[in-house]
C-alpha cells in the first residue's frame, strides 16, 4: 500500500531546464592503451567537490596472449592533506608493491586494502589469467571527520592498523560490504542526485565497515533517540518538494553525523536515506501520472532522472508496469 504523498510540486510550471549544480561529480573516462592482442581496459575517474576521488578500473585480458602477468604501471602520488584510501578488488587478482618501504601484497576479493597516506609510490601487476575489476576510493581525513564521529574514526583506523601516516594494510571484509562500492555512481541521475548517491554509497560502506570492525557498536548506541531521529528524517523527507538535500545538510538539520543518521535510518527502515528518497519519489511520480497530464519527461526530470528512458526503466522495476500504462 502506498504512503500519503504531497505531489502538487510535480504539477506546477517551474522551469525544468537542466541543472548546473556545483555539486556534480566530475568524471573522466579513459581507455587504457593496451595492444589489442593483450587486453582491453577502461579507467573511470571521478572527483567530488569535497575532495573524494573514485577510480574504477576494468581490464579484460586476451587468453591467447599466453601471459600470466601483465604490468599495470608505477604510480606516485603526493596529496595536499592526509587521506584515507580504500582499494577493493571485485574480480581477479592484482599484485601491489609499495616501493617505499618495499612491501608486496597479493590483492583479491574479500580482503580490502586500506591506507592512511600523504604520499605513496606503488607498482601494480595484474594476474592476467582472468579479468580484473577494482575500485579505489580516496577520502581526505578532514572530510572523513565530518562523516564519522571521532571515536568511530579512531577505532576504524586502529583496527585496520593504518592509524599512523603512510601505512598500508589489508583486512578481510565480507563481499556484501565490498560490493557497495562496485556500482556507486549512476550516470543516469541528475547532478545533485548523482552526488548524493555517491555520498550515500560511501557512507553505507564506511558504516558497514565500522559495524564489521566493532560488532558492539550498534548495541552501544542508545537506540531510542536513534529511532526517533530516523522517524523524524523520514517525515522530513516526505515533506520535501523538488529539493534534493545533501547528506551533510541532513546531518546539520538533525544534529548528528551523516554516517550515524544513515545507520539509524537503515536499522529502522531497512534501506538507506537515499534509497528511501528515490523509492518515495517514484511513488510520487506514480500518483502524478495517474492523476494528471504532466509530460513524463517533466516528471522524470523533477524527481532526478536525466533522461525519461532511465525513469521508465526504474519505474518498471519498482511497479512491474510502465508509466504509460497508467494513462492507457
Amino acid at each position: 500500500m502506498m504512503q500519503n504523498h504531497n505531489i502538487e510540486w510535480l504539477f506546477d510550471s517551474v522551469d525544468d531546464t537542466a541543472s548546473t549544480s556545483t555539486t556534480a561529480p566530475e568524471t573522466n573516462k579513459i581507455q587504457i592503451a593496451y595492444p589489442l592482442d593483450i587486453a582491453t581496459g577502461v579507467s573511470e575517474r571521478t572527483r567530488t567537490r569535497e575532495g573524494i576521488i573514485l577510480v574504477q578500473d576494468t581490464h579484460h585480458f586476451t587468453q591467447s596472449s599466453g601471459l600470466s602477468k601483465s604490468p599495470l604501471g608505477k604510480f606516485s602520488f603526493t596529496f595536499k592533506e592526509p587521506v584515507f584510501a580504500i582499494h577493493v578488488v571485485h574480480e581477479g587478482q592484482v599484485i601491489i608493491t609499495n616501493l617505499d618501504p618495499k612491501e608486496t601484497f597479493l590483492r583479491q576479493s574479500n580482503s580490502d586494502g586500506f591506507a592512511h597516506l600523504l604520499n605513496c609510490s606503488v607498482e601494480q601487476t595484474a594476474i592476467s589469467s582472468q579479468s580484473l575489476m577494482t575500485t579505489t576510493l580516496i577520502i581526505p581525513i578532514q572530510y572523513l571527520r565530518q562523516l564519522l564521529d571521532e571515536e568511530t574514526l579512531t577505532m576504524m583506523l586502529e583496527r585496520l592498523r593504518v592509524d599512523k601516516l603512510n601505512t598500508f594494510n589489508c583486512h578481510p571484509v565480507p563481499a556484501s560490504i565490498s560490493k557497495m562500492l562496485e556500482n556507486c555512481l549512476d550516470h543516469t541521475l541528475r547532478d545533485d542526485l548523482k552526488a548524493l548517491q555517491l555520498q550515500a554509497r560511501v557512507l553505507d560502506y564506511l558504516c558497514s565497515l565500522a559495524l564489521h570492525l566493532d560488532s558492539g557498536i550498534v548495541q552501544s548506541q542508545n537506540q531510542h533517540p536513534g529511532k526517533v531521529r530516523a522517524q523524524n528524517i523520514r517525515n522530513w523527507l516526505m515533506k520535501l518538494d523538488a529539493e534534493t538535500p545533501t547528506l551533510a545538510s541532513i546531518g546539520d538539520q538533525f544534529g548528528a553525523s551523516p554516517n550515524k543518521l544513515n545507520a539509524e535510518f537503515t536499522l529502522e527502515y531497512g534501506e538507506s536515506i537515499f534509497s528511501f528518497l528515490r523509492n518515495y519519489r517514484l511513488e510520487q511520480a506514480y500518483l502524478a501520472i495517474e492523476q494528471g497530464g504532466q509530460p513524463l519527461k517533466v516528471i522524470a526530470h523533477r524527481i532526478g532522472y536525466s533522461h525519461v528512458n532511465h525513469f521508465i526503466t526504474a519505474f518498471k522495476q519498482k511497479f512491474n508496469r510502465t508509466p504509460g500504462s497508467l494513462r492507457s
